[in-house]
C-alpha cells in the first residue's frame, strides 16, 4: 500500500553515525562470498581494521583473504558472523 500511495515502502529514515555505517558495512559485506575491501572499510569508518585482530581471526580459521586483498568469512566463521564483526569492529 505504501509503495502504491507514496512510491516507496520506507517507514522511517534514520541517519547512521560513522561507527554504525562501518558496522553495517562489515555485517552486510561479510555475508557476501566476495567479502569486503579493507580499504573501503577505512574510507567508511575513518580508521583501518586492526591487523592484529585480522591475523587472530584468520589463525582461528574464521576469516581469510581472497588473495586480492579482500577479507571474507570462512565456512567456519559464518555461524559466528556476529562475533567476527564485533571483534573486527572493536
Amino acid at each position: 500500500m505504501r509503495v502504491e500511495s507514496l512510491g516507496h515502502g520506507v517507514v522511517t529514515d534514520e541517519l547512521l553515525s560513522t561507527e554504525e555505517r562501518a558496522d553495517e558495512f562489515l555485517l552486510m559485506g561479510l555475508r557476501l562470498a566476495e567479502g569486503i575491501d579493507p580499504a573501503r572499510y577505512t574510507r567508511v569508518a575513518g580508521k583501518p581494521l586492526d591487523p592484529a585482530r585480522i591475523k587472530e581471526l584468520a589463525a582461528h580459521g574464521l576469516i581469510e583473504s581472497d588473495g586480492k586483498g579482500c577479507l571474507r568469512v570462512t565456512k567456519a566463521g559464518f555461524p559466528v558472523l556476529d562475533a567476527v564483526v564485533a571483534d573486527l569492529a572493536a
